[in-house]
Order: structure tokens, then sequence, then C-alpha cells
């Protein structure tokens, strides 16, 4: 019987948490596992995050609030939960994000083999991809992500974690600088380092929304991108998949569309863009500009008011 504990870092996701933690609640899991712990961070939020957890925790002792007073980045959330989980294995997940039904169960069966470390989910946007910015995000996400992914577990390279849903053993790993922007891509390295196998496992989706103007496009993937290169110096790694042109571009061309003119006209415009991006996290990286403590992206947020999707894996 293992047990398995549940991180959630939040800021100023009061509109979402209930759901979040609901929805964890709710997963389906195997019979040999058991939920001990939902741990809640909430990093330094102004709004009603902590009031709702709270509410729950009295009905639920299981679900645990942890508060930050200042926002000091996902790193120093993720460490708070590294110190207080109790569990075997420790699935993390964000506020903002919705676990597909399963998609737990599918992360922790693969810990049933002892040479695995830790497991990545799949994110799945849940924008339209008859606009511009939601196909902009599936491509990213649905297809190239997800294919180039897949490639690194065949070649036995994947580390890749997934900030939005993932889980690790929890004696692996104690805790990580603070400094790192993209803790789950330091973790599954560091992990993979030790002996133990990292593994992506596409069956346990987890729905985002995507950026959905100009500005947080790029404050997104910029982010995202500078944290590639920080681990890749980090790890002294020759590169990273899914920012390698080297490996996206014959992914790309293998998405396209050759007889639906605006889905090309599309592709080619989120290629520039993307492209961009690459140029600014280079230089931003150069110049030292490497912020593990980044400001929200808006239109990433849900936009629902009442309840989640139905999301099933």
């Amino acid at each position: 019987m293992k047990d398995i504990s549940v991180g959630i870092c939040a800021y100023n996701e009061g509109s979402t948490i209930g759901h979040v933690i609901a929805n964890v609640l709710n997963q389906a899991l195997p019979d040999d596992v058991v939920l001990k712990e939902i741990f809640i961070v909430a990093s330094g939020c102004t709004d009603t995050t902590e009031d709702v957890v709270t509410q729950i925790s009295h009905r639920n002792p299981k679900v645990k609030l942890m508060s930050e007073k200042e926002k000091r980045g996902k790193a120093s959330a993720t460490n708070l939960i590294l110190g207080q989980a109790g569990g075997d294995i420790i699935v993390l997940t964000d506020a903002d994000v919705f676990p597909a039904q399963g998609s737990i169960r599918e992360l922790v069966k693969e810990f049933r083999d002892e040479t695995v470390g830790a497991v990545g989910g799949r994110p799945i946007p849940m924008d339209d991809d008859e606009t511009f910015w939601g196909f902009t995000s599936h491509l990213i996400w649905t297809h190239l992500q997800n294919e180039l992914l897949k490639s690194e577990m065949r070649q036995g390279t994947f580390f890749q974690l997934s900030g939005y849903l993932c889980a690790i053993r929890s004696q692996l790993v104690e805790r990580i600088p603070e400094t790192v922007i993209d803790e789950d891509k330091y973790m599954g390295e560091m992990i993979r380092r030790r002996g133990y196998e990292v593994k992506y496992t596409p069956r346990a989706v987890v729905y985002i929304r995507g950026p959905r103007s100009i500005p947080d496009f790029f404050n997104q993937r910029v982010r995202v991108l500078v944290g590639h290169l920080q681990v890749r110096a980090w790890f002294d790694l020759a590169s990273i998949s899914t920012s390698s042109p080297r490996r996206i571009l014959p992914a790309l061309v293998r998405s396209v569309d050759l007889f639906n003119p605006k889905k090309l006209a599309w592709t080619a415009l989120a290629a520039v863009l993307e492209g961009f991006a690459h140029l600014m996290a280079r230089h931003n990286f150069i110049k030292g500009k490497v912020p593990s403590n980044w400001l929200p992206v808006p239109t990433t947020k849900p936009d629902w008011d009442s309840s989640p999707p139905v999301c099933s894996a």
C-alpha cells in the first residue's frame, strides 16, 4: 500500500481552488494507493484563496493550507510541499488547471516499477482551436510537445516533467534551488541523474488554458524558454528537445495542414511569434534576467464561474 501527497501551488485562485481540490478528492486511485493529504500553498494571496481552503479543511482534514506572506515563486512553494509531504509519492499540480478523471491514477501506477523515480503528465489546452490563440496553444502542446516528449521516451532521454501535473518519489528530492524557473525540469533531470527512470504518460491528461494575447504569449513563452536555458546551463545539457529548433522544425512541418490555407497561415504566424520568443529568451538569459518569481499570465486563467468542465482521460 502506498500513500500519496498532493501539492497545489496557488496565487489568487479563490474562484478556482475549490473546484481543483474537489477534482483531486474525487480522483479514482488504484486499490493499493491511498490519498494521504492535499497541501495548498497560498503564496502572497490577497483574494479569498486562503478563506476557501480553510473552509474546506474544516470539513476534510486531508486538506491542509500552507501560507507564504509574500509571493516568492513556484520553487519556494514547491519546497514547502517537499518539506511537509508524508506520502511515498508526491503529486504536484497547479490551482488553475484540471487533471482529467483518472489522470492521477495513471501517474501513480507507473511507480509499481521500483526503477521509476518520476512521471510527467500531458497538458492539453481547452482553448478553441478554431481561433488563432487556441490553434497556437494546441500546436505547441497537443502536437509539438507531445510528439517531442514521446520521442524522448523512445530514446530513453526523457526528463521534462510538466509543472501542470507530475509525480515524484518523495525521498528523491528534498529541496530545489529557489532561483530555478522550471522546477519541474530541474527535478526531472536531478532524479534521472540519481539513476531512476523518468517517464512520460500521455494518458495522464491535465487541461490548461493557453495565452490569448500577444503580451501574455511572450510573457509565458519567454519565461518557459529562459527556464530551459537555465536548466541546460545548470546540468550542462546539449539541448532540450522542446526548445531546440533542430527538433522543433521537423515536428512542425509534420503538423502543418497544407490543405487548410487559414491554418497554414496561422502556423506560419505562430512560428514567427515562437521564433521571437526564443530570441527574447536568449537575450534575457545572456543579460542575467532570470526571474524565478514571475507575474501571472491573466488570459491563461480559467474563465468558468460555477464549475469546471467535465474532463476525462
